[in-house]
């Protein structure tokens, strides 16, 4: 498959990663990989409401992880690896995701804190600049629930199993299990993390993906699916909005071809309420690339029911970027959005140019 189309998955970018180190004595040597972002950022924001605030104009902004990996292949074939990642910049967890697997003829076997099934396989809007589809960095503040992503991410880190068949006349599925959703990182194991019969709390995450990627006659084709269910502890306390069983659907499509690259994607969630918790998100985009450079135009809308109404998000980016080499690409991007908060009967209008780099390894 085309790199124009794998870079638009999550599970495609980690394909495109420099390979963990084996030692040849079958011991697993540690390598190291990862990525960092830095960004200059001049944002403008009107709000109209109560709660406005002023922000400053000009920010530096910066991301990234180190990631150390290995791997080793027994004398059965059977191929045993391991990956933890540390983030660059200080965050809430230090530790992001650290998990084990074990991959062979009959597919690949994951276990530990890493994303679901249907998170990795997921295919969204392509974009030449920063993003909009759950970006690495946001430059604007977000005064609504409405949603901002459509990839399947209720169980995000948490410990689960996750299985992906082989890829066979381009179709792929995966699934994934999470006995409960924990804390963002540190301690994990604690029994106390997968109490049950909590209120307003969900267990027992199942997740299914599947897509298909191929080419025709110059034309690079990437679909994907999936879904995500979970099931409901306890209802909620009273005077909290009542709860349900957690189900979401997603779905998105990328188009290559002469340079090109179309695509959208789409999710549509209960949000885990009985009523007025309905997510829907959609994003399509275009991007065209010769060379080093690349250009394109992405927009994003996002919509969550509330009981104060429908809190809604439309954002849109014009974005650019070029790779001085296969480890450095300069980005700039412009981005406005227009976002409304109708329990709160406010709403925010704010633009922003972002210019910045990021570094690959």
């Amino acid at each position: 498959m085309k790199k124009v189309l794998m870079g638009t998955t999550a599970i495609g970018a980690v394909a495109l990663m420099a390979g963990p180190a084996a030692a040849q004595d079958g011991k697993i040597s540690l390598g190291v990989g990862g990525y960092y972002e830095n960004f200059f950022t001049f944002v403008e924001q009107d709000f109209d409401g109560p709660g406005d605030n002023d922000y400053n104009q000009f920010n530096v902004r910066q991301e990234g992880e180190i990631h150390f990996k290995g791997e080793t292949t027994l004398d059965n074939g059977l191929t045993v690896g391991f990956q933890a990642q540390l983030e660059a910049v200080t965050q809430g967890d230090q530790i992001d995701e650290t998990y084990l697997y074990f991959e062979g003829s009959w597919g690949r076997l994951v276990m530990g804190s890493e994303n679901s099934a249907p998170y990795l396989m997921q295919y969204t809007a392509p974009s030449a600049g920063l993003g909009l589809n759950s970006p690495n960095i946001a430059p604007f503040n977000d005064i609504s629930d409405a949603g901002t992503s459509t990839l399947l991410n209720q169980v995000s880190d948490a410990n689960k199993i996750t299985y992906f068949t082989p890829r066979f006349a381009g179709f792929q599925l995966g699934a994934s299990y999470t006995p409960n959703i924990d804390a963002t990182g540190g301690d994990r194991q604690s029994s106390d993390l997968n109490t049950d019969e909590d209120p307003g709390d969900y267990n027992n995450f199942f997740g299914a993906g599947a897509n298909f990627v191929e080419s025709f006659n110059g034309v690079d084709v990437a679909i994907a699916g999936g879904l995500e269910y979970g099931m409901e502890e306890e209802d909620a306390l009273v005077g909290n909005p009542e709860t349900d069983d957690f189900l979401a659907f997603s779905g998105g499509v990328n188009v290559g071809f002469a340079g090109f690259t179309v695509g959208g994607s789409v999710l549509h969630s209960n949000g885990g309420l009985d009523d007025d918790g309905d997510v829907l998100v959609w994003d399509v985009g275009a991007t065209y690339g010769q060379g080093p450079w690349e250009v394109g135009v992405t927009y994003l809308n996002g919509e969550t029911e509330t009981v104060g109404g429908d809190d809604q998000l439309h954002r849109v980016e014009i974005g650019g970027n070029y790779r001085l080499s296969p480890g450095v690409k300069v980005i700039g991007a412009l981005q406005y959005t227009d976002e409304e908060d109708e329990s709160a009967n406010r709403d925010e209008d704010a633009w922003g140019v972002i210019i910045g780099t990021r570094l690959d390894f």
